[in-house]
């Protein structure tokens, strides 16, 4: 009951505002509500650190700020930064935070329609985070493609909200939600153009315009590699490299000085995989190929696997690393100079070729989902 009176008290005062208050053209005016006696703070985002700059004192739970302001810029309302709303302060304009019951998830907002949006905006991020901490407790496998499900109609979601609120400084929040800044490049000009003619403090610029930059380079490395993989098709068409063709016969030593020639091979199903301990890409994908060979191992599969390293010791310690149990390795450890590499026209790496029983070529540059469905297939 006391509550329940307090709350009623509370919005009666909320409703009398003191027109003997002067403020400046530019200010912006906040009042927070929440049923507590705790003091509460008033932070500025300063180099991605809130910074106290104003605090309030109250026994009924109403808090009044005003902030002098020539131009938009972030801040956060509460009684500790762990505990705050994350709103941007806009000149000539203002809102009101309730918070009911002291629970932040009934938030209660009005004024300003930037701020509601924004605010409107966190809570179905939050319905997104909490979604896919609930997906249901199946294989890894599922659970991956049923986040990414949920990921992809996220981001569509932000492409609109950007478009519907193309002018609203409350876009500067979505930055750090963009996923693929090339899929971005009109959304992340429209938040430049944003940053540009409302905010203030022009140090946001940075992280726009490193994220535009990113998006320039991913599209210009995707040129590359498009026109690198029609080039090394043509290559390999010189090569005699085709599919259906005879393997060209590779024979190196392994760590041990040992030789190993693909054709001592025969009989198995064999991944020739070229790499290096540094290819991050090559790292990231060697999970996945130590899976399906424990998986297909006792049906004849195997992998001879061709490092481009030149140190010995750091292509030793990535096979250990990686956990690369397969007997078949083998290193010139002369990088590029490599003389399979110059043999099967490899210019990046990882690079696959799958070869029948026979020592024929079935495929190439099979990676991920596309090489686990074609092992299914043969095996």
């Amino acid at each position: 009951m006391k509550r329940i009176i307090n709350i009623i008290f509370i919005l009666i005062i909320t409703s009398c505002k003191n027109s003997g208050t002067v403020h400046s053209e530019n200010s912006y005016q906040i009042e927070y509500i929440n049923e507590s006696e705790n003091f509460t703070y008033l932070y500025k985002i300063i180099d991605s650190n809130p910074v106290k700059i104003d605090s309030s004192d109250s026994k009924v739970g109403i808090h009044n700020f005003n902030i002098e302001l020539k131009g938009s810029d972030i801040y956060l309302v509460g009684t500790e930064p762990q505990k705050s709303i994350l709103f941007i302060g806009i000149p000539k304009t203002s809102n009101q935070f309730l918070v009911k019951n002291g629970d932040f998830n009934q938030l209660v907002v009005s004024g300003d329609s930037n701020n509601i949006v924004l605010q409107n905006h966190f809570k179905y991020r939050n319905e997104v985070i909490g979604e896919i901490q609930n997906i249901p407790s199946t294989n890894e496998k599922e659970k991956t493609i049923l986040r990414d499900k949920i990921l992809v109609k996220y981001q569509v979601y932000l492409k609109e909200f950007i478009k519907e609120n193309s002018e609203s400084p409350s876009l500067i929040m979505l930055l750090g939600e963009i996923q693929n800044p090339m899929d971005f490049k009109e959304e992340l000009t429209l938040i430049k153009e944003v940053i540009i003619s409302k905010f203030e403090n022009q140090k946001y610029l940075l992280n726009v315009n490193k994220a535009i930059e990113n998006a320039n380079e991913q599209e210009k490395f995707l040129k590359e590699q498009k026109l690198r993989s029609i080039e090394e098709i043509e290559q390999r068409k010189s090569l005699g490299l085709n599919i259906g063709a005879k393997a060209p016969e590779i024979s190196l030593k392994n760590m041990n000085g040992k030789t190993i020639s693909l054709s001592s091979l025969k009989g198995k199903v064999v991944l020739i995989d070229f790499w290096a301990s540094w290819c991050r890409p090559c790292r990231a994908e060697n999970p996945n190929v130590v899976r399906l060979y424990n998986k297909y191992k006792s049906r004849n599969f195997t992998v001879y696997s061709i490092s481009f390293d030149q140190q010995k010791e750091k292509w030793l310690a990535a096979i250990e690393q990686d956990q690369l149990s397969w007997p078949n390795h083998v290193s010139e450890l002369t990088g590029w100079k490599s003389t399979p590499g110059k043999i099967y026209g490899i210019t990046s790496i990882p690079k696959t070729f799958l070869i029948d029983k026979k020592g024929f070529i079935i495929d190439y540059d099979l990676r991920g989902e596309a090489l686990e469905k074609k092992l299914s297939e043969i095996l």
